[in-house]
């Protein structure tokens, strides 16, 4: 939403209509996931699903202040959504299945509990990781400014204390690529998480299903 906003000049409602097929193909993931759990399993849909995020993550380290909308930020960010939209219904019903009835409401809250948890925690990391690679790349930005710059430009960051384009906008790339390296490499560990730890097989979800009733069909 920054590189949008910041770097290819959209307003607020065009950068939240950039998104919205991320939406699009998110829905699209589960619904597939919703419909094809009971005939092949959750595992390729965790393995697939994982290997998609971290590709699109991976791919949006690539970016850069040069980079176009479709190129720097909807082709990585439909790979990443299509990817997540496969995890979601999949983790959902993996993380309750083998629990008993009567402690599926505990096991679906503490589920919804460490998504919060692990959320914040996430996205504490990238900022973090982010902040420090903003910093460093203004710091190598700014004698190329103070060279390169004009008086009013100067004048302007003597104000704001803010380097503008195009060198504030190699300082957004940078943070944000440097992030989301921070990013594929979680989405990795979920992958290798997927492929050697979950080990819910199909039968586990039918027996799940025949315990709720017809929903998961």
């Amino acid at each position: 939403m920054l590189f949008v906003q910041n770097v290819l000049g959209y307003s607020p409602i065009k950068a939240g209509l950039a998104f919205l097929p991320v939406t699009v193909v998110i829905a699209l993931g589960a619904g597939l996931s919703q419909r094809f759990l009971p005939v092949l399993g959750p595992k390729p849909f965790m393995l697939v699903g994982s290997a998609l995020a971290a590709t699109g993550l991976a791919w949006q380290t690539l970016i850069s202040s040069d980079s176009s909308y479709v190129g720097g930020v909807l082709g990585p960010m439909l790979v990443f959504g299509f990817g997540m939209g496969l995890n979601f219904v999949t983790l959902t019903l993996a993380a309750v299945s083998g629990v008993a009835q009567h402690e599926a409401g505990a096991a679906s809250g503490l589920l919804n509990a460490m998504q919060q948890v692990g959320g914040s925690l996430g996205l504490s990391i990238l900022t973090t990781v982010f902040g420090s690679a903003s910093k460093n790349e203004a710091e190598k930005q700014l004698p190329k400014f103070l060279a390169d710059g004009s008086a009013e430009q100067k004048a302007e960051f003597t104000k704001t204390q803010q380097l503008p384009s195009p060198w504030g906008h190699e300082v957004l790339a940078q943070g944000i690529s440097t992030g989301f390296i921070a990013a594929a490499a979680m989405a990795v560990l979920a992958l290798v998480t997927a492929w050697l730890v979950i080990k819910v097989r199909k039968s586990d979800l039918e027996a799940l299903a025949g315990t709720a009733g017809p929903g998961l069909g």
